[in-house]
């Protein structure tokens, strides 16, 4: 079945299988029960001041579709007081593609702070599989503009859920997944986030929770941490909790903010519950908080375990709150290998618990300004860390470390207190920091300098392929 829907031309008294047949309200089509192949098309340059809600259940093969038909700019669905698109009951293999949606409301007029409605809201507690949202303009949303709750003990509720090219923005979220009451890797397995937008938001911007196996890739997200958060949260642009296996992938994360706090308000983080997820070939610049954070805000219950940075670049981050390009909080046994650090006023690499088994290998880490900063900073003991191969430099002075109260003022005193191998400080000899190359020119110093690590990336942050074998580079770009 084919269902047309007309706010200016149609009558729900019509059949609604045909244009000239179209019905008129959004009422209209959310009283039906629809099935596997059947289709909802609304027609484009309609604007509707109410939300459809969605029933029935399509196969993975003949998905539901609920989309666009004619000319014009893209159907609009103004939500109100209620959510623009939502299912709450049980639905499963829906694809939602071509439309604007907002549901902005009184609750929260500035839609800055977390709460309110969303441009599409699915709670499920029954498998909802191959839910797909694809080139959608979502905006001026008091809650998240797309938010899938799972409900129910730890079973997939979500498996695979596709969401592209779809741009998001003035919300208080941008795209979340979360499962309630319980907190686990199996409610969104299998997902993919990719091409996606999020800016001017008032709290995260991609944050895919409670999920395994999934990937955000090719995403924006800037802006994010406008508002006031609740005070047991602080925003950053993309991140994990509760997340197996999630990859986070050629993503860039820029003029993120707090939301309020003296917290967070970073480019990326992986964070409590996370267990062997990846950043790589990201690009963190200007953001308040780190480029990239690897922690843990409860590391007996919810501990952030064998998580991989690498190959990956943090331009001028930690400009708020003592934060830097690199931080480490109460996580465990991780790597962070063959990222490209450079600092203008913050240190690029900082422990802020005493964090052990983590290998730090081949990076960069350089302050590109005369400011005063240490290049490494911890109040805590970092000794049962692994050092291997990194770059240190500053613009003038030369090196300064503080560790523990400690200035430590020398590159061996430095190797020798954290029984580090094979470091190098200078110049990093890049290309063009200052207009963003970071290749390696012919002298550096970083040609050759780092030290093989056994999983390798398989390429470097411009898509150059790493050798599996012979001399290793130091930084996200490999010479080549």
């Amino acid at each position: 079945m084919i269902a047309y829907v007309d706010a200016a031309g149609g009558n729900d008294a019509n059949s609604g299988d045909s244009p000239g047949q179209a019905w008129r309200t959004l009422a209209r089509a959310s009283r039906e029960v629809w099935g596997p192949g059947d289709q909802v098309r609304l027609r484009r340059g309609s604007r509707w001041p109410e939300g459809i809600r969605l029933m029935g259940r399509g196969s993975k093969k003949h998905p539901i579709t609920l989309g666009a038909y004619g000319d014009g700019p893209r159907p609009r669905i103004d939500g109100g007081d209620d959510h623009a698109i939502a299912g709450r009951g049980p639905i499963s293999a829906w694809r939602i593609e071509g439309l604007e949606l907002t549901s902005a409301n009184a609750r929260n007029p500035t839609r800055k702070i977390t709460g309110g409605t969303c441009g599409v809201f699915v709670a499920q507690e029954e498998v909802c599989e191959g839910l797909t949202i694809v080139d959608c303009a979502i905006h001026d949303t008091s809650g998240p503009g797309i938010y899938l709750l799972a409900a129910g003990g730890p079973k997939p509720v979500f498996p695979e859920v596709v969401i592209e090219n779809c741009e998001i923005s003035n919300a208080s979220c941008g795209i979340q997944f979360l499962s309630r009451p319980t907190y686990a890797w199996d409610y969104f397995p299998r997902f993919r986030i990719a091409r996606c937008t999020v800016h001017d938001i008032g709290g995260d911007g991609i944050v895919p929770f409670c999920s395994r196996d999934g990937v955000v890739e090719h995403c924006t997200a800037y802006r994010t941490g406008l508002g006031v958060a609740p005070e047991d949260h602080s925003p950053v642009a993309i991140w994990y909790a509760w997340a197996q296996r999630c990859t986070i992938q050629f993503c860039e994360a820029y003029d993120n903010h707090t939301g309020g706090h003296p917290a967070d308000g970073g480019g990326f983080d992986l964070d409590g519950g996370c267990e062997d997820c990846v950043l790589q070939y990201n690009y963190s610049h200007d953001n308040d908080g780190a480029g990239y954070l690897i922690c843990s805000w409860d590391p007996q219950q919810w501990p952030c375990t064998g998580a991989v940075c690498r190959y990956s670049l943090s331009v001028n981050d930690g400009l708020a709150n003592d934060y830097s390009s690199v931080l480490f909080w109460q996580s465990v046994d991780c790597r962070v290998y063959n990222n490209t650090c450079l600092t203008r006023t913050a240190s690029p690499l900082k422990f802020t618990s005493d964090t052990r088994g983590h290998l730090i290998a081949n990076n960069i880490f350089s302050v590109q300004s005369p400011e005063d900063v240490p290049v490494v900073k911890s109040a805590f003991d970092i000794s049962r860390n692994r050092f291997r191969n990194n770059l240190f430099h500053r613009g003038a002075g030369g090196l300064r470390f503080e560790i523990q109260g400690r200035q430590i003022l020398s590159l061996r005193e430095f190797d020798a207190l954290v029984g580090a191998e094979g470091q190098i400080e200078g110049d990093p000899g890049l290309v063009g920091a200052a207009a963003g190359d970071v290749h390696l020119r012919p002298d550096s110093p970083c040609r050759g300098g780092g030290v093989r690590v056994d999983e390798g990336g398989g390429r470097d942050y411009y898509g150059a392929h790493v050798p599996e074998s012979g001399p290793v580079d130091i930084g996200c770009a490999a010479a080549g």
